[in-house]
Formats: structure tokens, sequence, C-alpha cells
């Protein structure tokens, strides 16, 4: 979801219900008229949209578009689903206004505390006076989709597109090399042309050089392990490509001026 240049894309929402320790889904499929985001508080479930097949477990989010079969199935789960429409697309405009459509399917927030606190408050919503509900609900739909806009913003991921097909592999190449440790030297050779002008045209088309977008990945990952995960310092610096937690440690605390520790700590609940 590409943030526009002078606003959020906005919801509006229709519906809202929190369901608590559902053994199974009423239905093991469902298509909606409007935009459906499932959100996991406890449980887990296995879900299918077009060709992708996943599982979302607490605190991710899937998000399902108008007029896809969304399959899906559980052995025990809480959950919220909301359904909503993109006020900017009520008049039609929306692709032509803001270049792409949102994304569909898993959506991750690294900010855990504002996420559980943003959901708690949908929960308690039952006290809310019958003719401020929907607007109070519609109010903490727009907070958790303008925190995760910014978000998905700021970090990076899978959001570089070019209508240029050598720039369209090359990015494709360095999303896939990210974590092994990226060698642009090869990226070139298997694109025919040499690293400077691989440098160059990415630079030009993107503003920034593959070596500093790989960098992003790389620490895209590990924000969200720190986050969503138990695993160690030492363990994530080997998964993201790093030579040891102190080598992750130095380039993470240099980019964001904080250190991993302090981050997690921060991030997780």
């Amino acid at each position: 979801m590409k943030l526009d240049h002078n606003r959020f894309r906005e919801p509006e929402l229709i519906y809202h219900v929190f369901v608590k320790d559902a053994a199974h889904f009423q239905k093991t499929e469902d298509t909606y008229d409007h935009w459906a985001l499932f959100i996991v508080e406890e449980g887990s479930f296995d879900y299918k949209m077009g060709n992708v097949s996943e599982r979302a477990v607490k605190g991710e989010m899937v998000l399902c578009p108008p007029d896809m079969t969304f399959y899906r199935k559980t052995n025990g789960l809480s959950f919220h689903l909301i359904g909503f429409r993109w006020r900017d697309a009520l008049d039609g405009h929306a692709e032509k206004e803001n270049g792409a459509l949102p994304p569909i399917g898993k959506l991750i927030m690294l900010n855990n505390k504002r996420m559980n606190s943003t959901l708690s408050l949908f929960r308690e919503a039952s006290y809310v006076k019958a003719s401020l509900v929907q607007d109070y609900k519609n109010h903490l739909l727009k907070d958790l989709l303008y925190v995760y806009q910014i978000e998905s913003n700021n970090r990076k991921i899978n959001l570089l597109y070019s209508e240029n097909p050598l720039l369209q592999r090359a990015v494709k190449m360095l999303q896939q090399q990210a974590e092994a440790g990226v060698s642009l030297k090869s990226i070139a050779i298997e694109l025919g042309i040499s690293q400077v002008q691989l440098t160059r045209l990415f630079k030009q088309e993107f503003q920034m050089t593959p070596s500093v977008y790989a960098a992003n990945l790389r620490m895209d990952k590990v924000k969200i392990l720190l986050v969503n995960s138990s695993l160690t310092l030492a363990q994530i610096a080997e998964q993201c490509g790093f030579t040891d937690e102190h080598h992750l440690s130095k380039s993470f605390k240099r980019m964001f001026s904080v250190n991993p520790s302090a981050y997690r700590k921060t991030y997780t609940i």
C-alpha cells in the first residue's frame, strides 16, 4: 500500500464483528462484495486466495479484496472480521489517483502495542452508545490502517516498480538474494550489463542504489523477526545474512539510531 504524497488511503467501515474461541468457520469459503479484513487474536487459520495459500497466526492480518473467493479453515480461533470499502474508490477513480490497488493477503504491523490497543478498543466498543458506535469503530479502523500505511511506506519491501523489464528482473533478484548477501556483479552478469550500468539505471529509476535497496530488505526482515519471533540476535543475524550479532547490531543502530534489543523491547508485547 504505497502512501500517496498528499494523503492516506481512507477506509470506510461497513461492519465489524469479533468472534471468540471459534472451533471452526461457519463457512469454509466466502466471496465478499467489499474488502474483508481478518485479524487473528488467538489461534491460527489456513487460507487460500487465488494462487496464495498461507497460515495466519496471532497478531497477523489478512486482507481479502471484493469478488475473490476466500477459502479458510481452523481448529480454534479468536478473530476480528471487518468489512469496509476504500473511500477514494467510491467514485471509481482510485486506481488513477493512487497508481496501484491496495495489497491483498497477509499484512504484518510492527507496532504490536498500537495494534493490540486498537483491537481491545474494538472489543470494548459494545459499551459505546449505539448512535455513536459506527463512527467510533470507523475511527479505530482508520487508525489501524493509517499506522499500517505509514509502516508500509517506510519499509520499502516490494514497493519498487518499473516498466523497464530489465529493472523488474533486477528488483526481483535483489529481493530473492538479499538475505544471503547480494552479489551485484553476478546479478549484472545475468542481466547482461555491467555492474556500473546496473547501479546507474537502478539509481536513475528508484533514486537509490541496488546496494541500499538490498540493505533495506534485510533490515525489514530483521525488524519483523525482532518483533514477531523469539529468535536470538545471533540467530536473526544468521538468517538475514550478517556475519554475526555484533555486525547486525552495528548496522541496525547506524540505520535506525537504536540497537536491536531496545527496538524489540519497544515494539513487542
